[in-house]
């Protein structure tokens, strides 16, 4: 068998996959057997290799007398001996494909409104799938060009699409793939740990993107939930008028947003300095979080360093020299203050134009001239609750979602967030500094 963890570069990710690694290559020693191969996906820097189509070429090359292949995250807790009954169960010989079945119940923005999807099984990549060499091998050697599609949203679903298409071989449920932790699992979801003790909100600024036709309906959402725990806040709009007083004025337009971000980022770049804040958290008007959540992830990262965090998409991955992956807006984007100074810099990430896409222009373009890989994490969520398998949100413990459309928005916040978020003391509501507002 071989492991192949789909890991990420950054030293807190990287660190989490190798220490998988060595777990498995001591449940092997104990079990006295060989130990399988494990490949860490950031070791071989093979572009997209987080959407996995990518590396096939490579393992089937690499792993000629392989029977399994187990591809999992690095939060996949593996029990290699009940891992290694469960695949002994299936004919290697064959095209077998098992993992946790997910399935939409209804057609959903995250799969491009795909239609019929109750038949269309993927897997819940946190638990891991396994894969014969013989499927493996044979998707390698398959064209896939007729499947290509500019943007990559669920990697999950669209490389089972994928698979599909390309062989018509469907996904085997198996349940001893868990969704957590009981007697027979094979594997299950590690659920995040914070990396130490501090839940503190001071070092942290929270900017709001809205506009003048928002303020009624969405901004008192936003602060009669989580920015009720924000001491350091502001709200980007095109207009400062009798329902948000204190707006900080930047230029807005009706799609792209570029300029409207580029201005958020040169207005809190001073703040950063002057008050010492470590991170900037960039949150659309409809986005709502769990303070705490966030707060405890960011206890995982070095401040000092260049990390940009949030959920990571992906545009044209398939093109090798001008494919590349972004953190989605609505999600919410989180970045250190070196990285804020830095996509500011005269000339290096200027907004080609006012409406170009600010997520995909500065936070995955710009990005990748910066040298910078952004961060992946599972508990960032562009869509709304329901626009997800719930098997896929019980592995894990969301830290926001995104759109306020056919749903009340309150009504999400206190069902997923409100209870976690108690801990945290309220914040005061500041008087308006007018002035202040004025000059920037």
């Amino acid at each position: 068998m071989v492991v192949v963890i789909l890991s990420q570069k950054e030293g807190y990710h990287a660190a989490h996959a190798d220490y998988m690694r060595r777990q498995i290559y001591e449940q092997a020693s104990a079990l006295e057997k060989e130990p399988p191969k494990v490949v860490l996906s950031h070791e071989l820097d093979i572009k997209g290799s987080w959407t996995i189509t990518p590396l096939l070429i490579h393992l089937s090359d690499k792993f000629l007398h392989t029977k399994w292949f187990f591809f999992c995250l690095e939060n996949t807790v593996i029990q290699l001996a009940k891992l290694l009954n469960v695949l002994g169960k299936f004919d290697s010989s064959q095209n077998i494909w098992i993992g946790r079945a997910l399935y939409d119940h209804e057609s959903t923005i995250i799969h491009h409104f795909a239609k019929n999807t109750k038949k269309f099984k993927y897997p819940l990549m946190a638990t891991g799938f396994g894969m014969t060499f013989k499927l493996l091998n044979s998707l390698s050697q398959q064209s896939y060009e007729s499947w290509k599609t500019d943007f990559s949203i669920d990697a999950s679903y669209e490389f089972a699409e994928f698979v599909l298409n390309s062989t018509n071989v469907k996904l085997t449920h198996v349940p001893k793939i868990c969704i957590v932790n009981g007697p027979d699992c094979a594997t299950y979801p590690r659920f995040f740990h914070p990396c130490n003790s501090s839940i503190s909100a001071n070092n942290v600024y929270f900017a709001v993107k809205t506009c003048a036709k928002y303020h009624v309906n969405r901004i008192p959402v936003i602060k009669n939930s989580w920015a009720k725990y924000a001491v350091n806040i502001g709200y980007f709009s095109d207009n400062a008028d009798r329902n948000l007083r204190e707006a900080y004025i930047v230029p807005n337009t009706t799609e792209g947003h570029c300029a409207k971000t580029y201005g958020i980022l040169q207005t809190v770049s001073n703040m950063m300095d002057r008050y010492k804040y470590d991170w900037l958290v960039i949150s659309d008007d409809d986005t709502i979080f769990s303070m705490v959540r966030l707060l405890r992830l960011l206890t995982c990262y070095n401040p000092k360093h260049s990390i940009a965090i949030g959920e990571r998409y992906g545009f044209r991955m398939w093109n090798r020299h001008h494919g590349y992956q972004y953190l989605t807006g609505g999600a919410g984007i989180v970045l250190s203050a070196p990285l804020v100074h830095n996509i500011i810099k005269t000339g290096i990430c200027n907004c080609p134009s006012a409406t170009t896409p600010d997520d995909m222009y500065l936070f995955g373009v710009c990005l990748s001239r910066l040298g910078v890989e952004p961060v992946h994490s599972l508990m960032f969520h562009q869509a709304r609750p329901t626009d997800y398998a719930t098997a896929y949100l019980a592995s894990q413990e969301p830290i926001s979602f995104h759109k306020f459309w056919m749903i009340d928005p309150e009504v999400v916040y206190d069902e997923w967030f409100a209870e976690t978020d108690n801990i945290l003391p309220k914040q005061p509501i500041k008087p308006l500094n007018i002035q202040k507002h004025t000059e920037l």
